[in-house]
């Protein structure tokens, strides 16, 4: 089985009701006339069938007309995950990576002596956020140790500087628990993974995922290192919105520098057209237009809770408003390899309550999300501009997206 090819199509075709895609159209269009959002371009597929691909909004603050396309560019943040994971499972289909072997294997300069348990944690803690690693203690001992000003070993080559600065940096920071004993929601440790991808591949990072997954999927607007030429068609937010804040590693998502940081945790740019494509490749279970990216095995992999229940699952956050750190309940559904899976029992406010419980995908700071249901041949793309933090969180509106999108399902 080859699977479906994206294409135009009309909602009858895909099992749905037009008048009710229609509303999806109407909903979304009053969060941007509401001030919601200012910037939203959403795609809606089934069966291979594409109902919605549209834009509404600015490209980017200030604009005082509509400017925004179905393809403009959008920073994803944390929605590129599944795409760095898709990368390590390429490599592990190749027989490179072994995702049960420690990832310090991969990574020696973070073998130090007297870290306690971490040669315990796996490749595939990386992947699940089980390696024992607590983001913002994590973030605290590597700004620390930045800020004595060491000298470091240049990059290795193909590594971003600031790649270079995290391991460095990073080495010998505590471990929070044991790998396995909680899961612990953590970026740090999908740049390592892109870091691993590039040493093991011999390759940039940013050049491995363009050669085995975007240019096979025709993902042309699809970048880790967004080329300037394609700058004039990226979002642009406005001060002060999540994710603007300057970092000890650079000025903000709008910021040149973030579009040069190769950062397998958070550094995708893309578009809906093309994360489409990367969500239907998954539901054919690794191929898409008679290319193969993916074995049918890395893909169930990816795409079932890899992550025990019985332990805790948050997500470490600063609030945007008080500055608080703030452990975020997402317990519930499951986590895979880079993907989170909405089933049963989640309670995750930002993901969708009407989905089928095998339905996968992720969400992204600044307001992207991605899904795609397997029992109901569903893929959905959802990329805007959050204007604001909603109960800790820099996502908005996606979980009424996605209600109202399987709402319109009738067959």
């Amino acid at each position: 089985m080859t699977g479906h090819i994206l294409r135009e199509g009309t909602p009858a075709e895909a099992g749905m009701d037009p008048a009710k895609i229609q509303r999806v159209r109407e909903l979304t269009a009053g969060w941007v006339r509401d001030g919601d959002t200012p910037s939203v371009a959403f795609l809606v597929a089934r069966h291979g069938v594409i109902v919605l691909n549209e834009a509404i909004g600015v490209l980017r603050h200030g604009d005082t007309t509509p400017t925004l396309k179905p393809d403009s560019i959008f920073p994803l943040m944390s929605a590129s995950k599944p795409v760095t994971a898709a990368a390590v499972m390429c490599l592990v289909d190749d027989g490179l990576i072994g995702l049960n072997r420690p990832f310090i294997d991969y990574i020696p300069e973070l073998d130090v002596p007297g870290v306690q348990w971490l040669e315990e944690a796996r490749v595939a803690d990386l992947l699940c956020h089980t390696s024992g690693i607590d983001e913002l203690n994590f973030n605290a001992f590597i700004n620390a140790a930045m800020a004595a000003s060491p000298e470091l070993p240049p990059p290795a080559p193909g590594q971003h500087p600031t790649i270079n600065a995290i391991i460095r940096l990073a080495a010998g920071a505590p471990l929070a628990c044991r790998p396995g004993k909680a899961m612990s929601y953590c970026s740090v440790g999908y740049q390592f993974l892109g870091d691993i991808v590039r040493r093991v591949s011999g390759q940039p990072f940013w050049r491995f995922v363009q050669s085995r997954i975007f240019e096979p999927l025709r993902m042309r607007d699809s970048h880790f290192v967004l080329p300037a030429a394609l700058r004039e068609r990226r979002v642009y937010r406005a001060p002060g919105m999540p994710a603007t804040a300057p970092t000890a590693r650079h000025r903000g998502i709008d910021s040149p520098e973030f579009d040069e940081l190769d950062l397998g945790g958070g550094g995708l740019a893309s578009t809906t057209r093309d994360l489409a494509a990367f969500l239907q490749m998954l539901l054919n279970r690794g191929s898409y237009g008679g290319r193969r990216i993916l074995s049918p095995a890395s893909v169930a992999a990816m795409t079932r809770d890899q992550v025990d229940s019985a332990i805790p699952w948050v997500m470490p956050w600063i609030d945007g408003t008080t500055g608080e750190r703030m452990d975020i309940d997402f317990s519930g559904g499951g986590y895979g390899h880079g993907l989170f899976i909405f089933g049963p029992g989640d309670r995750f406010h930002a993901n969708g309550s009407l989905l089928s419980l095998t339905a996968f995908g992720h969400l992204g700071n600044g307001g992207s999300c991605i899904w795609a249901d397997p029992e109901q041949e569903l893929i959905g793309v959802y990329l805007s501009v959050s204007p604001k933090v909603h109960r800790g969180m820099g996502v908005f509106n996606s979980d009424l997206f996605q209600n109202a999108v399987h709402g319109a399902i009738v067959d």
